[in-house]
């Protein structure tokens, strides 16, 4: 009888414990060595300012995408491209101009992350990574004037290296936390700005953004997944030169970044995703004494996430 008893102990431990570690789906999930994930997300954007009194507003269509390699245990390298298709730009303050686009390819993004420590031995998961986001095509501006207007593109000039570190914990089956926190560094970089009236060089200098995130996420059933997160961001004094016009220079501020993922586990390596986010940001004051105001974005969509 004691025999039965001890080893009912250990069995009932043993499930305890295996509850509390991280799996496929969980925010502290760290991919195993040779295990593969491709993540895609399909989303539709919206975002809204308002400079000298004139209203913009971009609304089109960013697929995402992410590939994580397990290269170890305690490695993961990732390759991440994003792809905005008929994100069109509005004057909404007049109806007299023509809209223009800024489709195509995002700077692509290379990273690693470093498991330095694991909840199943050291009580919690502490991760530290890389990010670098590569300028690899030339970044262009649109315009329009009226019914004439030039099509810019979605690079963004600067190429950027993000440090970053992570700590978080699976407590029970149902619930786990993660709080990140980095610093972005954007290096100088050079786009165009393709007028009506003609093209104009824009020299945007480096500037270094920090940022906060927390997350929560709440896993009643095995295939049921909630996540919330909140992010403070603290934007960095940003200044450019426009050939022709001259120099213009952002104040640093604070945004602030919400959203949710309801994520659903058909198989045990399929997992289908419905994501929201919105921002809230500052309003950022120019050093000619105007100001950009009233911005706002917000996202929402489907995405899938393969492990293999």
């Amino acid at each position: 009888m004691k025999k039965i008893m001890t080893l009912a102990a250990v069995l009932a431990l043993t499930s305890a414990q295996a509850a509390d570690v991280p799996v496929f789906g969980d925010i502290n999930y760290f991919y195993q060595q040779n295990e593969l994930s491709v993540l895609g997300d399909f989303n539709t954007s919206a975002r809204k300012s308002t400079t000298g009194g004139t209203t913009y507003e971009a609304r089109g269509y960013i697929f995402e995408t992410q590939f994580t390699y397990g290269v170890s245990d305690k490695i993961n390298a990732f390759i991440g491209l994003d792809y905005a298709w008929d994100l069109e730009v509005q004057d909404k303050t007049t109806s007299a101009n023509a809209d223009y686009n800024l489709d195509g390819l995002a700077n692509p993004e290379l990273g690693v992350m470093y498991r330095f420590m694991n909840q199943s031995s050291d009580n919690f998961n502490v991760d530290f990574g890389a990010i670098g986001r590569i300028n690899v095509q030339d970044a262009e501006d649109g315009e329009s004037t009226g019914q004439a207007s030039n099509d810019g593109n979605f690079a963004e000039a600067r190429s950027a290296l993000e440090l970053m570190g992570r700590v978080g914990k699976k407590w029970n089956e149902a619930n786990e936390w993660q709080v990140a926190a980095g610093l972005v560094y954007f290096k100088d970089g050079e786009s165009t700005y393709n007028g009506v009236g003609g093209d104009a060089t824009v020299d945007e200098d480096s500037s270094t953004d920090l940022y906060l995130r927390g997350s929560y996420q709440y896993r009643p059933v095995r295939e049921f997944m909630l996540l919330v997160f909140a992010q403070l961001n603290r934007v960095g004094e940003f200044s450019s030169t426009t050939e022709g016009f001259g120099k213009e220079t952002q104040e640093s501020h604070y945004d602030k970044d919400y959203g949710f993922t309801a994520k659903y586990l058909f198989t045990d390596n399929l997992i289908g995703r419905f994501n929201y986010r919105i921002s809230h940001n500052s309003d950022i004051d120019l050093k000619d004494g105007s100001e950009i105001k009233d911005q706002t974005e917000n996202a929402f969509g489907l995405g899938v996430e393969f492990l293999f």
